[in-house]
């Protein structure tokens, strides 16, 4: 294998950064104003009808189809019409990306440069729910087909998600395996909330339990003995760095778990994690730079790959399955307790 140079990545330059910065934006709006939906793949539709559809002002959107258009996304053609182009329908698939930064992030960004010279609160500078819609969407459309690769071939009737949000991910499961039942937990009042809504809408009060708790009290507590004795699947997308992160558990979180869930046969974790240095790169891919810059101004450490692995193997878990997830630098475990 050839080396790759410093050279291969190519610095980007203003121009790209400016144009990058307004195509975000614009992103993000064709989300608010629900864009896609409407716009099916190779469809061709007029832009006014395109307006009344998505309750927009006419010049406005297609002051925004414009910009569209000249980045690449969408092709503006005779009768005054517009349709996506390939690279839209990439856009389309990647929405998810600019809902978490632009819209969950988005102000954290533009005051990071008083952030670096005070020490100033962050927390009210994100929007959860945004980061959290932003997750999902970029779940449904680039993790969920490998995720299911994953679970289709495991024996289990009981599964518990840790951050388990909205309850979407254990609606889809028991959805698509009808004979199993779930337990969510969550730390957000909110979130337990919408995801008890969720349960009730889908009706699955019968199958499916929501715990507002911290993970951390609720490894320690008998409170819910019954219900985590019956699990066998233990899953926690993209929240397993913030447990990483708390020195004083690291190294027996899983002993910690195994004592929580006491008939637990498998552990899927997922998460994003470092980036290789630049040097390793051919290019520079989409999420990271943002998702670790984010981290670090929050003090959260992102670990790598041979972090982890250290850690499942230390604490006498086998490695059944690593897999690429869709999002670049994010990785599904399969870990056999």
């Amino acid at each position: 294998m050839s080396m790759i140079t410093k050279q291969q990545v190519e610095s980007m330059q203003p121009v790209q950064m400016f144009n990058g910065y307004v195509g975000a934006h614009m992103a993000y709006a064709l989300h608010q104003i629900g864009l896609f939906p409407i716009l099916e793949p190779k469809q061709r539709l007029g832009v006014r009808e395109l307006a009344e559809k998505a309750k927009c002002d006419l010049p406005r959107l297609k002051a925004l189809l414009r910009t569209g258009s000249l980045l690449g996304f969408f092709e503006l053609h005779e009768g005054d019409t517009v349709s996506v182009t390939e690279m839209g329908e990439e856009l389309r698939r990647d929405l998810g990306y600019f809902v978490w930064s632009v819209g969950g992030y988005g102000k954290m960004f533009q005051d990071m440069g008083q952030l670096s010279t005070a020490s100033k609160a962050w927390s009210h500078l994100r929007d959860n729910g945004l980061v959290a819609l932003g997750a999902d969407m970029c779940n449904r459309s680039l993790m969920s087909e490998l995720l299911y690769g994953v679970l289709d071939e495991l024996d289990f009737t009981h599964i518990a998600d840790l951050g388990c949000g909205n309850g979407g991910r254990l609606v889809q499961f028991c959805q698509r395996y009808p004979y199993i039942k779930g337990v969510g937990v969550d730390i957000a009042p909110a979130a337990i909330e919408l995801a008890n809504q969720n349960v009730a809408q889908n009706g699955l009060e019968d199958r499916l339990s929501m715990i507002c708790a911290n993970a951390l009290d609720t490894f320690q507590s008998d409170q819910y003995k019954d219900v985590m004795e019956t699990v066998e699947v233990l899953t926690c997308f993209m929240m397993f760095h913030d447990l990483y992160n708390i020195e004083s558990i690291r190294d027996t979180i899983f002993d910690r778990l195994r004592n929580a869930f006491p008939n637990i046969k498998y552990f899927l974790i997922a998460d994003t994690l470092k980036m290789p240095p630049k040097d390793s790169l051919e290019q520079l891919p989409i999420f990271n730079v943002g998702y670790e810059l984010v981290h670090d101004f929050m003090e959260v450490q992102i670990p790598s790959q041979d972090d982890y692995e250290r850690l499942f193997t230390a604490s006498g878990l086998t490695i059944e399955k690593c897999i690429d997830f869709g999002v670049p630098n994010t990785y599904l475990y399969l870990l056999r307790a």
